[in-house]
């Protein structure tokens, strides 16, 4: 049995007729003229409009590193891959590798220890650097073909600190085989530079530019309270902006962001599309989507323009000779109600 909804009328507004009696009140006369609708059992949903973007994602700062100047930079909507130059700081290259945490000390091997004075004792074993920032290192260098050691638990020695020479000669750099957080700026794959935050001869130690992923990206705005049942493989159809309509599902969930003019919080949603190349060829630009907040199956609706409050309370449908059924009503959406008590394929009036 279905829970009455005594909003519908705040719902609705003028969308169903009052009967000025109670449960008892007459039935209507009669009129062949007055339209009627079916009563259909299927699907009912409610759903919210959304807006959003198609663009490149949000973009993220790249700061330099160490005491240089920056010698050049690239032009805004360039995209750079592992192994190429990003920017220059003393007319050397600042090159992109792959991973997930940034070079953050300094790689070198160590000098050799003094030798030990006459019958001392000998000196203690060298010790090389080992970690994560290491393994990244010699992941790169194997992708671009300079190294062929182990890129676990690697040390920062022997033939990774030949591979990186290898690597800087080739790059017509000096082989020092050092390697730091200046020279390297690391993204989890290719960046395309969203825009330039430095100028050539700014010092390196400062935000240098902006960049983003370099695969489209499409970014919905959900009110915090509609995105509180939304999670990663949601499904959302988007339109975009020449009305292609794109099935996706939801990748992440960012945080809640409050406007200074005191809007409710929006949330980011970043969804992608179930089908590979939806996106080919798609122009940047405003979406929309639908996205559906509750579903009921297999009920029974008619238009709320159907529906008669009774004065007494609770609601009825009137039939083609004015006999009235009592009904409760469930979910309303898209101008549907929910109704239970009256057959499918039934026959009622509506407002006109």
């Amino acid at each position: 049995m279905l829970v009455a909804v005594l909003v519908v009328a705040a719902t609705c507004g003028a969308g169903y007729r009052l009967l000025a009696g109670g449960d008892a009140a007459p039935a209507a006369e009669p009129t062949d003229s007055r339209p009627t609708v079916t009563v259909q059992e299927g699907t009912l949903r409610r759903s919210v409009r959304l807006t959003g973007t198609l663009g490149y994602g949000a973009p993220r700062t790249v700061t330099g590193a160490g005491d240089g100047i920056v010698t050049w930079l690239p032009s805004a909507g360039v995209t750079v891959a592992r192994g190429r130059q990003l920017y220059r700081v003393d007319d050397a290259p600042v090159t992109l590798f792959y991973g997930e945490l940034p070079l953050y000390r300094e790689l070198a091997v160590p000098a050799p220890p003094e030798p030990p004075a006459d019958d001392g004792p000998p000196p203690p074993p060298v010790q090389y650097q080992r970690g994560n920032d290491v393994d990244l290192v010699a992941r790169n260098l194997a992708a671009l073909g300079f190294y062929d050691g182990t890129t676990r638990d690697a040390t920062y020695s022997g033939s990774l600190v030949s591979a990186v020479r290898a690597w800087q000669s080739a790059r017509d750099e000096e082989p020092t085989g050092v390697l730091g957080p200046g020279n390297v700026v690391v993204s989890a794959g290719p960046v395309r530079v969203d825009g330039l935050a430095a100028q050539v001869g700014d010092p390196a130690a400062a935000p240098v530019m902006t960049v983003t992923t370099t695969a489209k990206v499409l970014t919905l705005d959900l009110l915090e309270t509609d995105a509180q049942d939304v999670a990663p493989g949601r499904r959302i159809r988007v339109t975009l902006g020449d009305g292609t309509v794109v099935r996706t599902e939801v990748q992440h969930v960012g945080r809640p962001t409050s406007s200074d003019d005191g809007s409710p919080a929006t949330v980011p949603v970043v969804v992608r599309p179930r089908t590979g190349g939806a996106l080919a060829g798609a122009e940047s630009g405003p979406v929309t989507a639908v996205l559906v907040t509750a579903a009921h199956h297999d009920v029974r609706h008619v238009p709320v323009t159907a529906l008669l409050a009774l004065a007494g309370g609770g609601y009825a449908l009137e039939r083609p000779d004015g006999t009235l059924v009592p009904v409760e009503i469930g979910m309303v959406a898209d101008g549907e109600v929910e109704v239970d008590g009256i057959e499918t394929g039934a026959s009622v009036v509506v407002a006109q």
